[in-house]
């Protein structure tokens, strides 16, 4: 299911796939799908829960602002 949705919508970002919860339970995922964007420094700097059209204002928007900070 989630490999061929990521097939059609061929996101050019890197995406987990949680098996086992360790990394919902150690960020506090209560919400599916939750996006992250991690910064330069490693640190997730971005949280957004629900569907996001990552190529629309609140996507793009988000994105140049990281690539921004040094």
């Amino acid at each position: 299911m989630v490999r061929g949705f990521l097939e059609k919508e061929s996101l050019p970002v890197p995406v987990l796939l949680d098996r086992t919860g360790g990394v919902e339970r150690l960020f506090g995922v209560w919400v599916h799908p939750t996006s992250y964007l991690i910064g330069r420094d490693g640190k997730a700097r971005y949280r957004t829960m629900g569907v996001v059209d990552w190529n629309g204002l609140q996507g793009t928007s988000a994105i140049d602002q990281l690539l921004k900070e040094r």
